[in-house]
């Protein structure tokens, strides 16, 4: 018996000296990560926000770590296709993934897909967040929320908006306007946001939901005129211009935003390393100036933080994507 309780105590500091071991190398292993090249996939095609931020981001936190941080663009399936690609890749920090916004509803839009966005893939921090505007061709007699809530009430079904896809951010906030405000409007989907915008300019559709790039110059050229932000809060990029939640539709918010995660299973040292480096990135004044300029701004934080944003996102687009039968083909 003596010796058997003896045997036991040498087998408890076995393995209480093999689990130090295992944390220390892990510890080390994340103090020098990474020691080779990182892909970072981008789950559409080049040009747009999240490759422009993606790449922006990947390319100082390599300066920033001594290591290559290689993009590669897979777009497809609202950035499905690349999403299942790195859900399913070895958990250890090389392969990340820089989302949108549609990450976190995509799982109610598609029917049976491979993956599950918010257990297969863990946030790593928030990238950028990009204030979105509600704007019309500049004929349509509304000048403001108000007055177009209460056009769209005497000429139901007659208000058109043209949508860059659908299951696209811009569908998702004007579906969420439409519920909100009780209205009935007339969607268009066109394939992206150039052709959208377009037939705004051209007066063929009354509105769109366009991103502060996108509509700021047209507006200054009188080519569209703006009818408030989506934000919660008024964008310190144009505080000249009201939001919807001041003008009439309170708790309204509809901001996209992009964000960088990786495979679940990293180990969280790593996960905790990248976080800080990014971090890094998105208070560095340059990198700063550049995202104001492209008419966004630095999010950051946790990755506590970006869970819970991302859980939030979850579940008020969840509900519109309900209340409206959204749904999209499998992938």
């Amino acid at each position: 018996m003596i010796r058997i309780l003896m045997g036991l105590r040498v087998l408890a500091r076995m393995c209480a000296f093999a689990g130090l071991t295992l944390l220390g190398a892990t510890q080390a292993s994340a103090q020098d990560f990474p020691v080779r090249a990182v892909k970072v996939i981008i789950g559409f095609t080049p040009g747009g926000g999240a490759d422009i931020f993606g790449r922006m981001i990947a390319e100082k936190m390599s300066a920033l770590l001594g290591q290559s941080f290689t993009v590669e663009n897979r777009p497809g399936a609202n950035g499905n296709l690349a999403a299942n690609t790195v859900a399913k890749s070895v958990p250890d920090g090389y392969t990340l993934l820089f989302v949108a916004s549609t990450h976190v509803s995509n799982g109610d839009l598609y029917a049976n897909l491979p993956y599950d966005p918010m257990t297969d893939l863990v946030p790593v921090a928030l990238g950028v967040s990009m204030p979105l505007l509600l704007v019309a061709t500049p004929s349509f007699p509304p000048n403001d929320v108000q007055q177009l809530i209460a056009y769209a009430r005497q000429n139901p079904g007659k208000v058109t908006f043209a949508s860059p896809g659908m299951g696209a951010p811009a569908h998702l906030a004007m579906e969420m306007f439409k519920s909100a405000a009780g209205l009935d409007i007339q969607m268009i989907h066109y394939k992206g946001a150039g052709p959208a915008q377009a037939d705004v300019m051209g007066g063929h559709v009354n509105l769109q939901i366009a991103t502060f790039a996108q509509a700021m110059p047209l507006a200054s050229a009188g080519k569209l005129k703006i009818l408030a932000q989506t934000g919660i809060t008024r964008s310190s990029l144009a505080k000249q211009i009201p939001t919807i939640d001041e003008s009439g539709l309170p708790g309204y918010h509809a901001d996209t935003w992009f964000g960088m995660v990786a495979p679940a299973g990293v180990p969280v040292p790593v996960l905790d390393r990248l976080n800080k480096v990014m971090n890094e990135v998105l208070t560095d004044p340059v990198v700063v100036a550049r995202i104001h300029e492209l008419g966004a701004e630095p999010m950051g934080g946790s990755r506590e933080h970006a869970a819970r944003l991302m859980q939030q996102e979850q579940v008020k687009w969840r509900k519109v994507i309900k209340e409206v039968g959204i749904g999209l083909k499998p992938e």
